[in-house]
């Protein structure tokens, strides 16, 4: 009888682990191997013209990345040609393209080696929050992607927009958006940090500004203009790649509010901490038509300290930065140890300019693009006060005081200037 029992229970066992290994066994029938998939490297959206939208996607051609086509020269694009071709359709939504595209493209489209979504100014300036949420659930979207935005249409700024130095263009997409570790000019946010202050009440986003390059004069003269006063679509220059990112778009509510230079987006990074190093020249001040050019280096990130008196914000801002002298085009000896305080005093005054012009200019446009709303709300004990206070319309009121501390560490590879002859 026992045996009977105990031939039972092994029986079962036998049973289980053979529903256990069969349930594992799910097998293959969804594979799909690399070289059958159409990878969408960079997205493009306008107002449409047949539909709501036209979407365009950049297709990688791997054959033409590897070099193995032998059809194309390095840098050609567009058309099939030089690693890539595009595909623009008119649909309803950004995602409806994936479907669409399915239907033109003969490899299965994948969104997820996606680099850039870009929307043009026209639409951005309407309102781009009802494209951008959506993006965020869909599975293959990956939020390190950069948004741009580019002046013109996106269809004409991916088609026309081909690499140089590289035959792949999905590592130029890379090697651009990851600009701005090496300049201020370029915003830091991702898409995921875009959407993270698109739902924060306390900052506003910027993105990158971009634009295919003009060989049109963009200014009348040659008068002496800070080179940080540029931006996409108005940097005077020949040659070099078609596109150009330079400079910000600021946006509120999904909506597009306005445009930062150079230097405004310089200031957005040295208050978020993103900002690395950067040259700076300034007016000698003892010569006026020569100029001091020094580095920048933030020390630590800004401190901002808020206070609110009768309801209104009280702010103080200290920046604390050094770095050294790279040149003195007067040849004053402003090395010595007592004469350094002039280079020191003279940057201090620009870097202060920069700030308080980019201050005026997030009231101006009503959005706090530098996020003095993050270090105001911790002045609330619960989140409904914060909301009831309602930081968005008394920002604009704030009074801001900025005090900026710059000190000359090094003095260059010259140890004592001493005069032409």
């Amino acid at each position: 009888m026992l045996n009977v029992k105990l031939a039972m229970v092994l029986r079962k066992a036998l049973v289980l682990v053979l529903c256990t290994m069969v349930l594992s066994l799910t097998g293959c029938y969804d594979y799909s191997e690399p070289d059958e998939k159409a990878w969408v490297l960079a997205i493009g959206v306008d107002k449409g013209r047949e539909n709501k939208l036209t979407v365009t996607s950049v297709v990688a051609v791997p054959k033409d990345i590897a070099g193995g086509g032998g059809q194309s020269e390095p840098g050609g694009g567009g058309g099939g040609q030089g690693g890539f071709f595009t595909v623009s359709i008119d649909t309803p939504t950004i995602l409806s393209n994936l479907e669409l595209a399915n239907t033109v493209v003969d490899r299965r489209v994948s969104l997820s080696h996606i680099k850039w979504i870009v929307f043009s100014r026209e639409l951005a300036e309407e309102g781009i929050g009802e494209y951008v949420a959506p993006l965020v659930r869909f599975h293959q979207f990956r939020r390190s992607s950069q948004l741009i935005i580019c002046e013109g249409r996106a269809e004409d700024f991916l088609a026309k927009g081909m690499p140089r130095l590289e035959d792949n263009v999905g590592k130029f997409y890379e090697l651009m958006q990851r600009g701005w570790r090496f300049t201020e000019f370029i915003p830091f946010d991702s898409f995921h940090q875009f959407y993270y202050k698109s739902e924060n009440p306390g900052v506003e986003p910027v993105a990158q500004l971009a634009a295919l390059g003009n060989d049109d004069p963009a200014y009348p003269d040659n008068s002496p203009k800070p080179k940080g006063q540029y931006q996409a679509g108005r940097i005077p220059r020949k040659g070099g790649s078609e596109i150009e990112i330079m400079g910000g778009a600021v946006f509120k509510e999904g909506r597009m509010m306005g445009t930062l230079n150079g230097d405004e987006v310089g200031v957005q990074k040295l208050f978020f901490g993103t900002l690395k190093r950067t040259i700076v020249d300034v007016h000698d001040p003892n010569h006026p038509d020569r100029y001091i050019i020094v580095d920048v280096i933030p020390r630590q990130k800004p401190r901002v300290d808020i206070s609110i008196t009768e309801g209104r914000p009280q702010i103080a801002v200290d920046v604390k930065l050094e770095g050294q002298i790279i040149s003195l085009q007067s040849g004053e000896d402003y090395e010595k140890p007592d004469r350094l305080y002039i280079v020191e005093d003279a940057v201090q005054r620009a870097i202060g300019e920069d700030i308080n012009n980019t201050i005026a200019k997030s009231k101006q446009l009503n959005a706090d693009f530098l996020g003095f709303g993050l270090h105001a709300q911790k002045l609330f004990q619960t989140w409904p006060q914060w909301i009831a206070y309602n930081w968005k319309e008394k920002f604009t009121d704030a009074d801001i005081t900025v005090d900026v501390d710059y000190k000359v560490r090094r003095t260059g590879l010259v140890h004592e200037m001493v005069p032409l002859k």
